[in-house]
């Protein structure tokens, strides 16, 4: 395997780690909110309005900050009746031909969100509650997270590729 492509793999592979390892802790602050506003709905008798949109807005930061995370430790779905049976070649064969639908996937995906970020900033948008806080934060946030799901969908190509060929990639 050539050295940019070991290169990538390692920068990619740390990054999606370091922001995966960030990702984690999400959920915590998103259980924080929760929780204050259970207090303060039950103790104070004082709902806030804020609370269930921002512990959405951290959920979703969540889950695609950790998708990248997410493929390095095997995490995603897939259908293992066949799979697990399989040896390392057969199953990096397999995940090569899937890499396609997987990259038309996200590469939709990157689209949807770059267009919908170029909308949010343009129309200074806004979420459509009582509330009303801007959605473009959070819109970033997503465009970062899909991006890097991408980027290391492609490492897990290259991983792949490795494999199917008797290679190591380390």
């Amino acid at each position: 395997m050539i050295k940019a492509a070991k290169a990538y793999v390692r920068y990619m592979d740390k990054t999606s780690r370091v922001v995966g390892r960030f990702a984690m802790y999400l959920i915590f602050v998103m259980m924080a909110i929760l929780l204050l506003e259970t207090v303060a709905r039950i103790i104070f008798n004082r709902s806030q309005i804020w609370t269930v949109e921002m512990a959405q807005f951290f959920m979703a930061a969540y889950y695609l900050l950790g998708g990248g995370y997410t493929l390095i430790i095997g995490g995603h779905v897939r259908m293992d009746l066949f799979y697990q049976k399989w040896s390392a070649k057969k199953k990096a064969l397999a995940d090569v031909i899937t890499f396609f639908i997987t990259l038309i996937y996200m590469v939709v995906l990157l689209y949807g969100g770059i267009k919908g970020l170029l909308y949010s900033i343009k129309y200074n948008q806004v979420s459509y509650s009582s509330w009303a806080p801007p959605v473009t934060p959070i819109k970033i946030i997503m465009l970062i997270g899909i991006t890097l799901m991408l980027l290391q969908t492609i490492s897990e190509l290259i991983k792949d590729l490795a494999i199917a060929r008797g290679e190591e990639i380390t």
